[in-house]
């Protein structure tokens, strides 16, 4: 009878030293970050994952990212987005795949919405432009105003029944590069869900898709990139967990001739860059492709329309002009926070 239980004793023993340690094992997984950074649809992503399944997600997420860079880039021949600029004014529409046909639904919709601020078929001025060469040059009046005429969401045909969609005139082309990032937020949540990953974030150059804390219950805190400083350099800190957040400004893409800044935030119904009160706009929702449109379009429409729409109850707003005025939403306050390194900032949060 004593050997019987001293077995068992020994053998309850081992069953709580392998419990520990699985327990061990599974709470150092849960709290070792799985980090990946890349270049992509033309920025730097940052891939942070939490979870026992995290390396497999991190590669999930990176092959997902590219497939849909390849097919909203206009700058990539063989996607969706290239294919359907390189027929445009063709009679038969492109077939596209489902996700890329949404994306362009849902931006013309909303491009109508903005009444000419927003436009996807503003590719002939960007590569008009082409702010990203470093070459980059002043374009006559002359070609802006061809390149302008080609600018028309109504050309945009779509087929909601077949996926497919057409340019109506030759010359016109799509450029998603105002939406394409923000909507990229669905494949963050959808790999993070896929591979039961509840702690996380990416981001996309000035798009952010955080989903719960860090494992220590902590929130992740994002630093709002100060406009005339460096690029490590922010001027607030703010946290967002099961959000996103879209950031425009006119500092991360110019170029300069003469005494002036040409930045890459064109405006559709001018033909050029932007001439705002505003150096940059944030927006935070839970709808990433809404928040990346909104935030372009506040950034174009300027001041006073940002300041109209502070308070709405589906996004936030974080709006900075040219004398260093920081206006948030009411809601925001307590959340944003003023880096004390950056006195020059003044806060105002408005009801």
């Amino acid at each position: 009878m004593g050997n019987i239980r001293r077995g068992l004793l020994v053998a309850l023993s081992l069953l709580a030293l392998t419990v520990l340690s699985v327990w061990y094992f599974y709470q150092r997984v849960q709290n070792q970050a799985e980090r990946r950074y890349l270049y992509g649809m033309d920025t730097l992503i940052e891939i942070v994952l939490y979870g026992p399944h995290g390396a497999e997600a991190v590669d999930r997420m990176e092959a997902r990212l590219r497939e849909w860079e390849a097919n909203t880039s206009m700058y990539q021949a063989s996607g969706d987005v290239g294919r359907l600029n390189h027929n445009a004014g063709e009679e038969e529409p492109v077939s596209l795949g489902e996700d890329v046909f949404y994306l362009l639904e849902r931006t013309k919709e909303l491009s109508l919405a903005s009444e000419g601020i927003f436009d996807p078929t503003i590719a002939p001025l960007t590569l008009l432009w082409n702010v990203r060469d470093p070459d980059a040059h002043v374009p006559s009046a002359e070609e802006i105003g061809a390149a302008r005429a080609l600018v028309d969401v109504t050309d945009l045909w779509l087929d909601p029944a077949t996926f497919s969609a057409k340019l109506m005139r030759p010359g016109q082309a799509v450029d998603l590069g105002g939406i394409a990032k923000g909507a990229a937020s669905v494949i963050a949540f959808e790999v993070m869900e896929e591979y039961g990953i509840q702690n996380g974030y990416v981001s996309l150059g000035g798009n952010l898709a955080v989903k719960g804390r860090h494992p220590d219950g902590s929130d992740f805190v994002f630093g709002i990139r100060n406009p005339w400083g460096e690029e490590a350099e922010f001027f607030a800190t703010l946290s967002i967990p099961g959000r996103t957040m879209a950031t425009a400004g006119d500092y991360i893409r110019y170029f300069e001739e003469g005494d002036t800044r040409y930045a890459h935030l064109l405006d559709p119904r001018t033909g050029y860059p932007a001439e705002s009160e505003l150096t940059s706009v944030s927006v935070i929702s839970a709808d990433g492709a809404f928040a990346d449109f909104l935030s372009t379009t506040l950034f174009i429409a300027g001041k006073e329309k940002a300041l109209s729409l502070l308070n709405e109850e589906a996004f936030e707003v974080v709006a900075v002009d040219r004398e260093k005025n920081v206006y948030a939403s009411a809601s925001l306050e307590g959340k944003l926070l003023p880096n004390p390194d950056e006195p020059d900032f003044q806060f105002y949060f408005l009801r």
